[in-house]
């Protein structure tokens, strides 16, 4: 067992396959929840009752209780707006499960004709339906999340029926690993006979740790391991300084000091996220990213901001609750 735990943790430093590569839905690769955006905008290994946290990896679900609501908003770029959310419940004889949807609606565009003449607006948007069950066995915990993914342009649209499986390894109470196969799945439905997206597979490994005596947590997710995602790096001029470079542009760093049960404060970066958006001459806090958690009666409320380049970032509010306990409140 603690050999499988020390092969999670230092994967990220195994896999040398380079990042990139051209796919269709990006929207499945947008951050889904603050707490993610701000512990460097992935975290697969949190399994501490936050429902949010099956949406990185399904796996979570196995500390989840049933009637948790979740909410999110992310106002993102451009007048793009991004909204999730999600709830557990109890299917009779079957156990726990968890159903949520992410929404990105990009807004507006005009429609023209190939002279430029405008004939009027059209709309683009993306959606992910999930739903989302776990098992425990022992101290490991298996899940799986099976998704229905639309995205429309105009009249043309596209589908893909998805899933993802992960996993959980609590090696004690203070630390655990984490490995999720994302994206696992086809597209049922072209925009056109002439427009085939790729589905953007990847596989991700974490940890997560907890100093006994400390009021800290620390998170490392490693993402893009696959060697589908090989050649952007290579073409696309990245600012690749050698071979260790490579490697932390595919890690995750966050921390939470935990302050107290009802206030958390969160800060993480992303290797990769600053390399491609920084400014020649100075990197602007891109790849940076923090957050807080304040709970009131039950209600926890975060937000976070990601920067991700000199001119901005991006903010994230979300809220969660136990229906259970919102009734006892009201």
């Amino acid at each position: 067992m603690k050999f499988l735990a020390l092969i999670a943790v230092l994967s990220p430093f195994l896999g040398w396959c380079q990042i990139g590569g051209q796919s269709g839905y990006q929207s499945l690769n947008l951050t889904s929840n603050p707490r993610a955006a701000a512990l460097g905008g992935t975290t697969i290994s949190l399994a501490d009752g936050d429902i949010s946290q099956f949406f990185e990896n399904p796996a979570t679900l196995d500390s989840v209780e049933t009637s948790n609501i979740f909410f999110h908003f992310n106002p993102y770029f451009a007048d793009v707006f991004v909204y999730s959310g999600a709830y557990t419940f109890n299917l009779k004889n079957m156990g726990t499960f968890a159903s949520g949807i992410n929404y990105i609606n990009y807004g507006a565009f005009n429609l023209t004709d190939e002279t430029g003449n405008q004939l009027g607006e059209f709309r683009a948007q993306d959606y992910t339906i999930t739903l989302g069950k776990a098992h425990q066995v022992g101290p490991f915990t298996l899940g799986a999340n099976l998704k229905l993914a639309h995205s429309s342009i105009e009249s043309y649209g596209s589908t893909a029926i998805l899933m993802d499986i992960g996993g959980v390894f609590r090696i004690n109470k203070n630390w655990t690993a984490a490995m999720v196969f994302e994206n696992i799945g086809g597209r049922i439905s072209e925009y056109s006979a002439f427009s085939s997206p790729t589905i953007p597979f990847d596989v991700k490994l974490g940890t997560t740790f907890k100093p006994q005596y400390m009021p800290l947590r620390f998170t490392l997710t490693s993402n893009s391991l696959t060697e589908e995602n090989s050649e952007e790096e290579e073409t696309s001029g990245g600012r690749s300084t050698g071979a260790i470079d490579r490697v932390w542009k595919r890690i995750n760093i966050g921390a939470e000091l935990l302050l107290s049960d009802n206030f958390h404060v969160l800060i993480g970066y992303n290797h990769k996220r600053k390399q491609e958006l920084r400014l020649e001459d100075t990197g602007g806090g891109a790849g940076l990213s923090y957050g807080l958690m304040v709970k009131v009666k039950r209600i926890e409320l975060r937000f976070s901001r990601a920067t991700y380049h000199a001119a901005g970032g991006s903010s994230f509010i979300s809220l969660r609750t136990d229906l259970n306990d919102f009734k006892k409140i009201l």
